[in-house]
């Protein structure tokens, strides 16, 4: 399969990527690709204007401090994934980007590709929305920042307007007592998940004492799963699950049909998963280890 017909301009600011993308109704960014290039080649995506910022200065920043990790528009998610300093302030990051497609594709996908890209089965708005991330935008208006849980509004649908550009995502440090992981049901090692869960679970003395749980694979967009995240408080290692098991499945009361799988196997993954997340949480937490 070829892509149709299209320009190509590679700026060095984020100005002059603007003012591309200002020039075409059709310009679409390109990132590492690896979502774009597949559509483009199938004719899903018919761009006429292709804006690379892979050369835009300061895009390829990755700073990580006592408050989180920043990550600029053209870090691979490679990059991401084997930085221990990264690994030690937010363990969730790792722990999502294994599940996250192979090393080929790491090593060309960034972070922030996949959070504008907003597939429904992808690994990295979930963990986005389970650690309360923020997303840095720019566009003809300015610089503006969206908390990750308003971001993502339906499949591969966000709350970027035509014309603006993510330029980076700010993770929290993780907080003392607290776990992030993520866990996921799919065929093949490297395959989009059929059924995951981003969490970020916080625990004292054995027991779960708040939670973000992040449900994705499920439906057409990364939720929150309100009423496991208040079943999951209290929650033992000891505890048999039943309870959150039935709020988990509750809170996947939307869940899809498909040719990977019904509606109803989900809805059931989900509360399997949302149990054995929290209690993995719990272990790590209690021996200080990671998962």
């Amino acid at each position: 399969m070829k892509p149709a017909a299209f320009d190509y301009y590679r700026p060095t600011t984020v100005e002059d990527a603007l003012a591309a993308l200002g020039t075409s109704e059709t310009a679409k960014i390109l990132a590492g690709g690896q979502s774009l290039i597949p559509s483009m080649n199938f004719r899903l995506a018919q761009p006429d204007l292709l804006v690379d910022i892979g050369g835009v200065e300061g895009f390829d920043r990755m700073e990580v401090g006592p408050e989180g990790v920043m990550i600029g528009a053209s870090v691979t998610q490679s990059r991401v994934m084997t930085s221990d300093e990264v690994a030690d302030a937010v363990p969730g990051l790792r722990r999502a980007l294994r599940h996250v497609a192979h090393l080929q594709i790491r090593n060309r996908g960034t972070v922030c590709g996949s959070l504008a890209h907003a597939d429904p089965a992808a690994e990295l708005p979930a963990m986005a929305i389970a650690c309360g991330a923020t997303i840095f935008i720019r566009g003809p208006a300015g610089e503006r920042t969206v908390d990750a849980g308003d971001f993502f509004l339906g499949p591969f649908w966000t709350d970027l307007a035509h014309g603006e550009i993510v330029t980076g995502v700010h993770f929290p440090a993780e907080s003392a007592g607290t776990v992030t992981l993520l866990d996921e049901l799919a065929w093949r090692s490297g395959d989009f998940a059929i059924t995951g869960l981003a969490a970020a679970v916080a625990a004292r003395d054995g027991e779960a004492t708040g939670a973000r749980l992040v449900s994705f694979g499920v439906s057409g967009v990364a939720s929150r799963m309100t009423g496991a995240e208040q079943a999951v408080l209290g929650f033992a290692g000891g505890d048999d699950g039943s309870d959150l098991y039935e709020a988990a499945y509750g809170d996947a009361a939307d869940a899809v049909d498909d040719i990977h799988a019904t509606a109803e196997y989900r809805r059931e993954a989900l509360g399997a998963l949302a149990v054995r997340s929290v209690r993995a949480a719990l272990a790590a937490n209690g021996n200080g280890t990671g998962v």
